[in-house]
């Protein structure tokens, strides 16, 4: 059957005139103050540094089903409660059969007791304290503003992964980590991998793809904590893996303060990047868009130093009210911020803000039931509608760039 439907994609992409755009996209409900009409990725990606090698590669995935392409998608609440970015992961690994990829990269947002997506967790008994970059000042996080850390002698992990995905799970686990003492893991087969002083990563093979794994870090105690800044679900299976890594209340001044943001962005190797952040550096009437612009640009110039030509996509802020009321009239200059850094970053913009219906919108959301109570978030309907929209976008320009008009 799935080789059935290879040929059957693969004659009619050679069909003249054939869309993927207009016939293969999820469809996505129709409302009125939708900008359908702007949904796309501006600032012409096939001109754009990695954007024709990742579609190149999204290409052969789905004619030869043997390609791994990796995402990397960063940001603030919006991300960290992964609706969104679960939507766009479910749309990219289920749009062709054979592209389930790997989970990716995770942070224990549990241990830090903090709201976790639905599609993992991490168990562990140990007793484990957080540090965060957002309430915090002058603290060393990782590629978000965030770590847990345990002085346990014992420390116990359980991992586990929830999806219906029939070619998914884990064959490796990749921790990221910093201790400045000599540590241990403990694997599932009760081998020892030496953990070494500093901030590094550690990589443990599984016998077999598994969705649960138990590990054991030995070794920490009060003067030597042990710090978790996130982990790897990985396997040798083709497809996507879309890593999403976000915090509540986060700030792109809060990312590009981090003096170890290069170092575990480095640990990544992503086919394409999307930084969705704006919200919380707006969220003020006090807030001054020369700001957000400083460390916005920091922040992009960083990813720059370590992926000069990956592909980049910066997405908008949504429109929104402030405590619930106030419409944040900043929203638009935002917007024209990012573009205006896309473009000395050489990065594509999928301006969200236009797309959701600009200044006013959230009002139309709310009374659709796809906003959350605040008018900030979104409701999680809202979030799939995003993230279908978000995806439609991105599969519009795959096929411009790889099918282009005659």
């Amino acid at each position: 059957m799935i080789i059935r439907v290879f040929k059957i994609l693969f004659i009619l992409i050679l069909l003249p005139g054939y869309s993927i755009a207009q016939d293969y996209p999820y469809e996505v409900p129709q409302y009125q103050f939708i900008r359908y009409d702007k949904n796309q990725l501006t600032g012409n990606p096939a001109s754009l540094p990695g954007f024709k090698s990742f579609f190149q590669e999204w290409q052969n995935l789905i004619l030869n089903g043997k390609s791994k392409i990796e995402i990397l998608h960063l940001g603030d609440s919006h991300i960290q409660a992964d609706f969104l970015t679960g939507q766009i992961r479910r749309r990219m690994q289920r749009f062709f059969p054979g592209s389930e990829g790997a989970r990716g990269v995770i942070f224990p947002y549990n241990l830090a007791a903090t709201n976790n997506p639905g599609n993992y967790l991490i168990r562990s008994a140990s007793q484990w304290e957080v540090v965060n970059g957002v309430k915090e000042h002058n603290v060393h996080t990782g590629l978000i503003p965030a770590k847990v850390f345990s002085t346990d002698s014992v420390i116990d992990l359980r991992i586990s992964q929830y999806d219906t995905l029939p070619f998914s799970g884990f064959s490796e686990i990749e921790m990221w980590y910093a201790t400045t003492d000599t540590a241990f893991l403990i694997t599932p087969s009760g081998n020892r991998v030496k953990i070494y002083p500093g901030q590094g990563k550690v990589n443990v093979g599984l016998k077999q793809l598994v969705k649960s794994v138990e590990v054991k870090v030995l070794g920490a105690d009060s003067l030597h904590p042990f710090e978790l800044y996130g982990i790897g679900l990985k396997n040798d299976l083709p497809g996507i893996t879309y890593h999403a890594l976000g915090l509540n209340g986060a700030k792109a001044e809060d990312f590009a303060q981090c003096s170890n943001f290069t170092k575990f962005l480095n640990f990544t190797n992503p086919d394409l990047i999307i930084i969705s952040l704006g919200t919380n550096d707006i969220y003020d009437i006090y807030a001054r868009i020369s700001d957000f612009t400083l460390y916005y640009g920091m922040l992009i110039q960083e990813i720059r130093k370590v992926f000069p030509d990956k592909a980049l996509i910066l997405t908008t802020p949504g429109d929104h009210f402030i405590n619930g009321y106030l419409p944040n009239k900043k929203v638009e200059k935002a917007a024209e911020a990012i573009k205006e850094i896309a473009v000395k970053f050489d990065a594509a913009v999928w301006d969200f803000y236009t797309v959701m219906g600009g200044e006013g919108a959230m009002r139309q959301w709310d009374m659709y039931g796809l906003s959350a109570r605040d008018r900030v978030h979104l409701s999680k309907k809202g979030y799939h509608l995003q993230g279908d929209l978000f995806f439609n976008a991105l599969l519009n320009s795959f096929e411009h760039t790889v099918m282009p008009k005659k």
